[in-house]
C-alpha cells in the first residue's frame, strides 16, 4: 500500500515538473518498454524543447534499494532525456544515485533542493509522440478524480468573506503529511495536527494551505440566530 508521504513526495513532483516543463505532466504514467511495464511517478514534456523528464520519488531507503527499474536498461534514465530520484531531506547521497539520475530533496516544508543535477542522456528508447501519448492519457484520468478542486471549492460562494474572522482552510502536516479541515482565526499562527497519533503543531505560515471558505461578524450573528431560534 502507498504511504502518505509517498503519495506526498509524488504530487509535489507534479508541481515541481509543471513548474520546469509548462506544456504536459501528470503523475502515473503507465510505460511499456521492451515487453517490460514500467510507472513514472511523474513525467513532464516540454514541446518547443522536444524534451521529457521523469520523476522517480523514493519515501524510503527499502523502496530505492528494491527498484530494479532504477539500474536497468529500460529504465526510467533510458526512457527519457532528464530522470530524477525526489526524497525526504537527507535519505540518499549522491554518490549512491545510479547513472544520469539526478537528486531532489524535500525539507519538512515541501521545499524542494536539487541536490545533484541529472546528465543528459543521449538517445531515448522511446519517441517524444510515445511519451506524449502516455502522459496525456494519465493527465486526463487524473482530471476525473481533481482533489484540489474538492478540497477548495467554496458552498458558501464568499458569502462571509468580508471583513472576515475566521476561515475554515486544508492544511497539511509537516510530520505526519496527513491533510485535514481546520477552523482558524485570520491572525492565528499555528494549528494542532488532528491525526491523533501526531499531535504536531503546524505552522500556518509555512505548511501548505488552501482556504475553502472565510467567515465574518454576519455569519455568527445569523448562526446564533439559528441556534436560538432551534432552542426556542
Amino acid at each position: 500500500m502507498e504511504s502518505t508521504l509517498h503519495k506526498h513526495l509524488k504530487k509535489l513532483s507534479l508541481y515541481w515538473l509543471k513548474a520546469k516543463m509548462t506544456d504536459l505532466c501528470a503523475n502515473e504514467v503507465k510505460l511499456f518498454v521492451r515487453r517490460k511495464k514500467i510507472q513514472a511517478d511523474a513525467l513532464g514534456i516540454n514541446l518547443k524543447r522536444q524534451e521529457a523528464r521523469i520523476i522517480e520519488v523514493k519515501s524510503s531507503r527499502s523502496d530505492f534499494l528494491r527498484d530494479e527499474v532504477l539500474h536497468s536498461s529500460y529504465g526510467y534514465h533510458a526512457v527519457s532525456d532528464y530522470t530524477y530520484i525526489m526524497t525526504p531531506e537527507d535519505l540518499l547521497t549522491v554518490e549512491e544515485l545510479p547513472a544520469r539520475y539526478g537528486l531532489l530533496e524535500v525539507d519538512d516544508y515541501d521545499n524542494i533542493t536539487v541536490k545533484k543535477k541529472p546528465t543528459k542522456n543521449p538517445k531515448r528508447i522511446m519517441t517524444l509522440e510515445t511519451l506524449l501519448k502516455r502522459t496525456g492519457r494519465a493527465a486526463t484520468n487524473a482530471v476525473l478524480f481533481q482533489e484540489l478542486s474538492k478540497e477548495t471549492k467554496d458552498v458558501t460562494g464568499g458569502k462571509f468573506a468580508s471583513n472576515a474572522a475566521a476561515s475554515l482552510i486544508h492544511a497539511t502536516c509537516p510530520v505526519c503529511k496527513k491533510r485535514h479541515k481546520y477552523l482558524v482565526g485570520t491572525k492565528q499562527e499555528e494549528v494542532e495536527c488532528q491525526t491523533a497519533s501526531c499531535r504536531q503543531a503546524i505552522p500556518l505560515d509555512k505548511a501548505r494551505v488552501h482556504i475553502i471558505t472565510k467567515y465574518n461578524e454576519d455569519f455568527y450573528e445569523e448562526l446564533s440566530a439559528l441556534i436560538k431560534e432551534d432552542k426556542g
